[in-house]
């Protein structure tokens, strides 16, 4: 491919980058740190190392971000080195290297989970295993696949309806990766009717940290432990799922209810006759509300629902036949059409806080209705409006999610609401529920996980991480700025009485937590009053779910972050804390080709580009601006075949040829 031009651009400090993958070399920072440099030193091949501050700033939260004061009093969320490998044999090698420096592993794929699961605690090297999203193998007369860790649901998918086939379930983030899934737990869209993640994954691949490469079936020990466990056992590198045909015909079907128990009683009617729905979700009023606000109109009724999806006709026709005898009526189809397809998009409603904070947890069915009624007292005595929806299991549970919205640029009332979510969690637990993960947050109550699958991890973390090299610090005990002392306040030990105490004082909890926030207001009146730009609005809407980095021409020939959406409004919120960043950082932000992809795909509908605008005005205005490297970068960006994908997906609207960089034309 003709390179447009394109020549090496390094700063003269600047240390010898691995070879990158596509041929274009953006500015690249110095190797920063001793142990950035001695990883560089080994020279391994198909390893990118990233040691810069303001990269690996993009690394030290996931969807949903630490409150400040946790952050800053208990954890060191920033990454030491951040690694990105393009194989096997390199994660094998880095995971060698941090065995030998006994320094923690964390591995990363989408960040698109809210608990901490690939956060730093305390440092160490976060494994970005997103540069690792080859489908290797699509094979529809045996019904299976294999793909590298880092490939997205969505591309998967993709592929797969070229041949026909479809998933047999998804995660509800379709841009996570596949390895993030595995990690975070398998529990997703369609597990009423597939069951969890691991029914349908026939092998996986996973890198242990003595360099080990081990290919583990359901009939190994340790298979079914790696589900679930947030990366505490090794790196999985690739996994063999199998596939299905895709449907003919899938209809879905909304039916509301005036209160939340018929919606209960009706789904578990439908869920044990013979329509065999595909997946089955109640969601509560509160959301259809939201709904029609970010829609502008009351387009639905502000009641509980039911959400069902049929495949085929032989399954719509007995459905149609169960639905008769009740006298219920179902909502018009395209309404029913519009909630399936927001299926996917679930953090669109974060914006009127902005931001979003809950709990999740599985409750079996039979006391899910209570654990709901009594949620709802305790989100009132707490001043909340929760949102709730559950998700049907094919094992008598369901997952139940219970979010509300809240200003995450507000310190304290941030910091609030997070604990008011562990609250909500310690009640539900209470009742009879078990944390769906075992992330930072879900740790205060790691002593309610189901005994068997504790006593399978721990077998299997002895047996393939004797050391606790793998994302250590967060499960078995919790790591922070000061050892296990922040570990030790925020364990089951200590926060379950407290969290017990708050409950059996609820009134006064709530009201030292009012208290508290007039004293804040009160004390931000005093001052000279300060109202967010534009800028940090967006930033602050942003979902961080992920969507615009799989689909950004430019981070998938420079992987590098920082010139995606997320990217970008993570550095908007740096600039905003007041944090110095350097030109590097400053030039690197500037190579976007105002395509509009990262707007087609995201949640919330933020006007991206235009804010971009005004980012690189302020980053101009700090450092300058290399139009020369701008102009190398976009001619090269419009030859790459990365781009043709993403024009062939119609995700590149209006953007002229030549014309994209740095606001202005080339």
């Amino acid at each position: 491919m003709d390179d447009a031009g394109v020549g090496r651009a390094i700063y003269p400090d600047a240390a010898p980058s691995p070879p990158v993958q596509n041929g274009f070399s953006a500015k690249e920072e110095a190797i920063q740190g001793s142990l950035a440099r001695e990883l560089a030193s080994l020279g391994i091949k198909d390893l990118r190392i990233v040691s810069a501050s303001g990269e690996r700033m993009l690394y030290s939260r996931d969807q949903s971000d630490i409150p400040r004061f946790l952050r800053e009093i208990m954890f060191n969320a920033s990454p030491d080195v951040v690694v990105q490998p393009y194989s096997r044999e390199a994660v094998s090698a880095v995971l060698r290297f941090a065995a030998s420096k006994r320094v923690t592993a964390i591995p990363r794929g989408s960040a698109s989970s809210p608990f901490g699961g690939s956060v730093p605690v305390a440092g160490g090297i976060v494994v970005d295993l997103s540069s690792m999203n080859k489908i290797l193998k699509i094979d529809p007369e045996k019904g299976e696949a294999r793909v590298e860790t880092g490939v997205r649901w969505a591309d998967f998918d993709q592929e797969l309806e070229k041949k026909g086939l479809t998933l047999n379930s998804s995660p509800s983030s379709k841009f996570s990766t596949v390895g993030g899934w595995i990690a975070t737990g398998g529990l997703g869209l369609n597990s009423f009717s597939k069951g969890h993640l691991s029914r349908s994954v026939l092998s996986l691949e996973l890198v242990t940290p003595d360099g080990s490469i081990r290919e583990l079936s359901r009939l190994d020990p340790e298979f079914q432990a790696v589900f679930g466990s947030e990366g505490q056992l090794g790196i999985v590198t690739g996994v063999t799922i199998s596939v299905r045909s895709k449907p003919r015909r899938t209809k879905p079907h909304l039916v509301f209810f005036d209160d939340f128990r018929s919606a209960f009683v009706f789904a578990r009617a439908l869920a044990g006759s013979a329509v065999h729905p595909s997946h089955i979700v109640f969601e509560s009023s509160s959301k259809f509300s939201l709904i029609n606000r970010m829609l502008g109109k009351d387009h639905f009724p502000v009641k509980e629902a039911i959400l069902v999806n049929v495949e085929g006709e032989a399954a719509e026709q007995t459905f149609q036949a169960f639905l008769r005898p009740t006298g219920l009526k179902e909502e018009k189809e395209y309404l029913a059409r519009y909630m399936w397809n927001e299926r996917y998009f679930p953090m669109k409603v974060r914006k009127f806080g902005p931001g979003l904070l809950g709990s999740e947890v599985v409750v079996p069915l039979d006391i899910l209705p209570d654990a709901i009624e009594k949620s709802m007292a305790l989100c009132c005595e707490l001043g909340l409006r929760p949102l709730f929806e559950v998700h049907f299991l094919d094992d008598g549970r369901g997952l139940l999610l219970c979010f509300y919205v809240t200003d995450q640029g507000n310190v304290l009332t941030y910091t609030m609401d997070a604990v008011k979510s562990m609250l909500i969690t310690s009640r539900l637990i209470q009742i009879g529920a078990k944390p769906y993960s075992i992330g930072v947050w879900f740790y205060p109550f790691s002593d309610a996980e189901e005994k068997d699958r504790v006593q399978r991890l721990l077998d299997a973390k002895k047996a393939l991480d004797p050391q606790g090299v793998m994302n250590s610090g967060k499960y078995f005990s919790l790591s922070g700025r000061f050892g296990g002392l922040g570990g030790l306040a925020f364990s089951p030990r200590f926060m379950k009485p407290a969290f017990k105490t708050m409950l059996l004082f609820l009134p006064i909890t709530s009201r030292v937590m009012r208290s508290l926030s007039s004293l804040h207001e009160s004390a931000l009146s005093k001052g000279p009053p300060r109202t967010a730009t534009d800028l940090e609005r967006i930033a602050n809407e942003c979902a961080m779910c992920g969507a615009c980095v799989s689909v950004c021409p430019a981070y998938l020939i420079v992987r590098d972050e920082r010139v995606t959406a997320r990217g970008k409004l993570m550095t908007a919120m740096a600039l905003a804390r007041g944090e110095r960043l350097s030109k590097e950082h400053s030039d690197r932000t500037f190579l976007c080709m105002r395509c509009k992809a990262c707007e087609q795909v995201c949640q919330s509908k933020l006007e991206l580009v235009a804010a971009f605008d005004v980012l690189e005005k302020e980053l101009e205005r700090l450092h300058g601006k290399d139009q020369q490297e701008i102009e190398r970068f976009i001619k090269y960006a419009e030859a790459s075949p990365e781009y043709d994908k993403l024009i062939e997906r119609g995700l590149v609207i209006g953007a002229p040829r030549h014309g994209m960089g740095g606001g202005t034309g080339v």
